[in-house]
C-alpha cells in the first residue's frame, strides 16, 4: 500500500490525495508538521524538503508533479488521463504548468497571517502532537523570516501573487466557457486546478477547507474572488467528484482542531 506524506493544510498535498481517491488507489496518509518536516524528509524522499511524498510498493517519489508522472507510468491514474500516449503527456504537462498558480494561492492565503505568527502555528500544527507544537513555537521566530524570503512574502510579491490569481481565474473561465470541464471529461488538469484553488473556494466536500473555521481563516485572502465563476466551478467539481472518504480521516481530525 502507498503512503502519502503530506501537510494537511497544503493544496499540493490535496492534489495527490484527491488523485489517489479519484482513481481508487489504496493509501494511508501520514501528516507532517511544516518546518519540522525537514528533519525527516531526507530519509523519506529524494529531493530535499519538498512535500508531498509518496512511498510504498517500490515507489519513493517527491513533489506533486513527479508523483503524478510516476503514478501515470504505472497505469494507476488512467481514469484521469486520455487513452493516447501523446494526449496523456499533454494532460500531465498541462497539470504541471499550474504550479505557479499554486504558489500564488499559497502566498495570498498566508499574507493575512504574517502579522500574527500564532495563526501560522495554528494551521501548521493541525495534525501535530504536543511536543511538535512546542518545538515549532520555539523556532518560529527563526522560521518566519526564512519563510518570507523563500516565497518573496513582501508587499510587491503578494501583489504579484494576487494579480496572478486574478488572471488565472479569468483565463480558466474563458477556456471553459459553458462546459463542465476543460476537456471532454473530468481529468487530471481539472482536478489539479480545483485542488490548487480549493483554499480560496472552500468547497463543502473538503473536510478541512470546507469547515466553518477554515473559511474564517481564509476570509481575508479569498473575499475578493468568492463569487468568481471559476471558484463556483471549483465548488461544483468538488461536489461531483470529491465525496469525503474514510481516507480523509486525517483531514477530519485536523478540521476538528482548527
Amino acid at each position: 500500500m502507498l503512503t502519502l506524506h503530506s501537510f494537511v493544510i497544503s493544496h499540493f498535498s490535496e492534489k495527490i490525495r484527491w488523485t489517489l481517491l479519484a482513481t481508487g488507489v489504496p493509501f494511508v496518509e501520514r501528516a507532517l508538521t511544516p518546518g519540522l518536516h525537514m528533519a525527516v524528509t531526507p530519509f523519506i524522499g529524494r529531493h530535499g524538503s519538498t512535500v508531498p511524498i509518496v512511498t510504498g510498493d517500490g515507489l519513493r517519489v517527491q513533489g506533486s508533479d513527479r508523483i503524478l508522472h510516476r503514478l501515470a507510468t504505472r497505469g494507476l491514474i488512467d481514469r484521469l488521463l486520455p487513452d493516447e500516449d501523446e494526449a496523456r503527456d499533454e494532460a500531465l504537462a498541462a497539470a504541471a504548468s499550474h504550479d505557479g498558480l499554486g504558489r500564488a494561492v499559497l502566498m495570498a492565503a498566508y499574507a493575512p497571517m504574517l502579522s500574527d505568527p500564532r495563526e501560522i502555528i495554528r494551521v501548521w500544527t493541525l495534525a501535530s502532537n504536543a511536543t511538535e507544537i512546542a518545538v515549532l513555537k520555539a523556532i518560529m521566530p527563526l522560521m518566519l523570516p526564512a519563510f518570507r524570503r523563500r516565497f518573496a512574502m513582501n508587499d510587491a510579491g503578494i501583489a504579484r501573487a494576487r494579480a496572478k490569481i486574478e488572471a488565472a481565474l479569468d483565463s480558466i473561465a474563458e477556456r471553459r466557457g459553458n462546459r463542465p470541464y476543460l476537456g471532454n471529461a473530468f481529468g487530471i488538469e481539472d482536478l489539479t486546478l480545483c485542488a490548487l484553488l480549493a483554499p480560496l473556494a472552500s468547497p463543502d466536500q473538503h473536510p478541512l477547507y470546507g469547515s466553518v473555521d477554515f473559511r474564517a481563516v481564509a476570509a481575508d485572502s479569498a473575499a475578493a474572488w468568492l463569487q468568481h465563476p471559476t471558484l463556483a466551478w471549483v465548488r461544483e467539481v468538488y461536489a461531483q467528484h470529491r465525496t469525503p472518504e474514510r481516507a480523509d480521516s486525517v483531514l477530519i481530525r485536523a478540521a476538528r482542531r482548527l
